[in-house]
């Protein structure tokens, strides 16, 4: 139960923290969002202070992250094309679980900037350093010299600027669904990497 009241209290604050501000949201008012007595410090029973629930965020959002990792040797299907299909469709997923995370580094990051620190350093340097290592082993061995690195940034920039555009700002470009986007996405990114049709 006390793993649930936590998640609760997570998953709470940073919504609250997204739509009201850091500075703007009581540790009362996140206990009653919970669903825990407002003004009664039941809180402080699972966290130190408001400062801790984001580093708690952060650190969730990495385990997360983890877990994810933990699954590439699943990505060996033998079919590039949907390797990729999976790679987009669970980077879209892992965005709509940190929405409110982001939301909340977007708009408050200055607050808490060793956090941030902490969430750039354990959350997105790995994701874009596997990315970069698993497209490498992908790319065509063709004597072409591709910057591995830099199409990391400009595909992995892709997914994040159309989720954000979709789901944060509920503007996706052209009126486009997931789908539609994660078909040329990975057209675009097998011929980035020199991949055959």
């Amino acid at each position: 139960m006390a793993d649930s009241t936590r998640d609760r209290i997570l998953d709470e604050a940073l919504r609250l923290f997204a739509d009201q501000g850091y500075a703007g949201t009581s540790v009362a008012a996140i206990e009653a969002a919970a669903g825990l007595s407002p003004h009664s410090g039941a809180l402080y029973t699972h966290f130190g202070s408001k400062e801790q629930v984001m580093s708690a965020a952060v650190e969730r959002a990495v385990a997360t992250s983890a877990g994810a990792f933990a699954l590439a040797p699943m990505l060996s299907l033998g079919n590039l094309t949907a390797e990729l299909t999976l790679v987009a469709r669970g980077s879209l997923m892992l965005l709509h679980l940190w929405r409110n995370l982001i939301r909340v580094m977007t708009k408050e990051s200055d607050k808490f900037p060793a956090v941030m620190a902490q969430a750039r350093e354990r959350l997105f340097a790995p994701s874009r350093r596997f990315l970069a290592d698993w497209l490498a082993e992908q790319a065509a061995d063709d004597g072409v010299d591709r910057d591995v690195e830099a199409i990391t940034a400009i595909w992995q920039g892709a997914l994040e600027n159309y989720w954000a555009a979709a789901y944060l700002y509920d503007d996706p470009p052209f009126e486009m669904d997931d789908e539609r986007f994660i078909q040329q996405w990975v057209n675009t990114l097998r011929a980035a990497l020199g991949a055959t049709p």
